[in-house]
């Protein structure tokens, strides 16, 4: 992967650290030079893209770092940029991503993580709680194994805002894939910064285009290819794909790909629809497709009398955890959903984490 040359140019000496410092955490590739005047000419031809937050023309190809949203400028056509300075710093390399290929015509090329895995959550109905076990799984990845991970919906309404705040100059999914599958724009194909958000543990996820989840449009060898664009980037050692209850052939492509699937059920006793979809995964693969997938028994209540573990195996999925009945491990907080990592719910999300790491 190449270095990209970055000059800022600030009279703010502590803005200009925290930026090239946040901009560096981001993106490994960056160097950031600080200045607090335009140097001589000739210094500038050393840097690939230089950044500028004061307003005063010039005939040079400045990136202009402005005070207000409302300022913000993109013309690739014309090369004029200016950019909102306190913008969230990911979303500011994102952008400064773009410009670099628009001005100089190379890419910023990934290095693939050949050790990247998948772990789909699923279930047989809606209202299992099967998203938000991806969603405290993925956190669990993240905060306590240190895996760069990123949660991928595939429901037909897309929960990820519930969890995640958007950005008012984000960019969806949608566009996301609107350059991904352009053919004469492939060699601007965008750094995947400009289409995520992240939520306070540092999980990453694309931001939902409005209505339907864009994902259940595409075809088998397009969720293919999105899912292999996704592994390219070397951005990440984890992929969790909420798949929810759908069967559609997307669905089962996501399934093919998985290294280990999650069914997460209501409590411990099998279902009438959970042993369907089971009696349909083993006509559509066969029996030895199941051996990947383990069963969740989410909001588990210990009764009296309940059947043991062995007679449970023998008769349904390998267990892989029971998740208790714990409504104080989720609240709100300023309008998101949270989990508790500390309650009983996420102490059994640790032990999932615990034992998975032994098997993908």
């Amino acid at each position: 992967m190449e270095n990209i040359k970055l000059a800022v140019i600030t009279k703010d000496k502590d803005y200009g650290r925290a930026l090239g410092l946040a901009l560096v955490e981001v993106y490994k590739s960056f160097t950031v030079t600080l200045f607090q005047s335009v140097p001589i000419h000739s210094k500038l031809e050393e840097f690939d893209l230089v950044l500028k937050d004061f307003e005063k023309e010039d005939s040079e190809p400045f990136i202009y770092l402005v005070e207000k949203p409302s300022m913000t400028e993109k013309n690739y056509e014309d090369k004029r940029f200016r950019l909102y300075k306190y913008s969230n710093v990911r979303q500011l390399a994102g952008e400064l991503l773009f410009i670099y290929t628009a001005l100089t015509g190379r890419k910023a090329v990934p290095v693939k993580n050949q050790n990247i895995r998948i772990i789909a959550f699923c279930s047989a109905e809606g209202g299992v709680g099967c998203t938000s076990a991806a969603m405290a799984f993925a956190r669990e990845l993240k905060r306590f194994k240190h895996k760069r991970t990123i949660y991928i919906s595939m429901e037909e309404l897309d929960s990820t805002l519930e969890y995640m705040e958007p950005f008012p100059e984000g960019k969806s999914i949608n566009e996301y894939l609107y350059h991904l599958f352009d053919e004469e724009g492939k060699d601007r194909f965008p750094f995947i910064e400009s289409f995520l958000v992240f939520d306070s543990c540092g999980v990453d996820a694309f931001l939902p285009s409005p209505g339907r989840n864009v994902l259940k449009s595409l075809g088998v060898e397009e969720i293919q290819y999105f899912m292999e664009s996704v592994m390219d980037m070397g951005r990440y050692d984890m992929i969790v794909l909420d798949l929810g209850s759908s069967l559609d052939k997307n669905t089962i492509c996501c399934y093919e790909m998985a290294n280990r699937i999650c069914f997460v059920a209501r409590g411990e006793e099998p279902q009438y629809k959970e042993e369907r979809l089971l009696e349909y995964l083993t006509f559509l693969k066969g029996e030895r497709f199941l051996e990947k997938i383990g069963r969740i028994a989410n909001w588990y209540v210990p009764s009296q009398g309940e059947s043991s573990e062995d007679e449970v195996q023998q008769r349904l999925l390998p267990s892989l955890c029971r998740f208790p009945e714990d409504p104080e491990a989720f609240s709100v907080q300023r309008g998101l959903k949270s989990i508790s990592s500390d309650s009983a719910f996420g102490k059994a999300v640790g032990d999932l984490a615990d034992l998975l790491f032994g098997k993908i």
